[in-house]
């Protein structure tokens, strides 16, 4: 009876921690997926995983009360295929400008939203202020990601692309 309780016991153990394996993966692959939307990270962990991953970093500065914010993060930020390529190719950070100034700051933010690129070295590419629709978004995010901005103007990337 005894090791009839010990391999019980221990077929146990082998099945919780496949159930807690199986769980780190979902949760893995959910970051990836496009269901939970933009997978938006605080300025510090974002600017630490921007390094140490060495990707590009998508910052969108923000405000509760400004109407255009509110705007891009029900329009621009649930568009299904923005979502899925912001979440592949950028570390995105979120700042709410009100309570962070310091970072607005930093940034010489004057408007909301002002969305910004920062290489994966921390060097700053460039800026767009003001709303964004999800098309022209993803444009802009293609240029910056595939490096494009480094050799060409950003019309001739969008006459290149039609």
């Amino acid at each position: 009876m005894k090791n009839y309780c010990r391999s019980t016991a221990m077929l146990l153990i082998v099945l919780i921690e496949l159930i807690a394996s199986i769980s780190g993966v979902v949760r893995a692959n959910a970051a990836q997926s496009t269901d939970g939307g933009i997978q938006w990270l605080s300025y510090a962990e974002g600017r630490q995983r921007g390094e140490a991953e060495n990707k590009k970093v998508f910052l969108v500065f923000n405000a509760d009360w400004c109407r255009y914010c509110q705007q891009m993060e029900k329009e621009t930020f649930q568009n299904p295929t923005v979502v899925a390529y912001v979440n592949r190719n950028f570390v995105p950070i979120s700042v709410n400008s009100d309570r962070e100034q310091d970072i607005a700051a930093k940034y010489s933010v004057r408007g909301l939203p002002s969305t910004w690129f920062i290489s994966e070295n921390g060097d700053r590419i460039g800026n767009r202020p003001g709303y964004i629709s999800a098309d022209e978004m993803l444009k802009i995010l293609k240029y910056i990601g595939s490096d494009s901005y480094l050799s060409m103007s950003f019309k001739a990337f969008v006459e290149k692309e039609k």
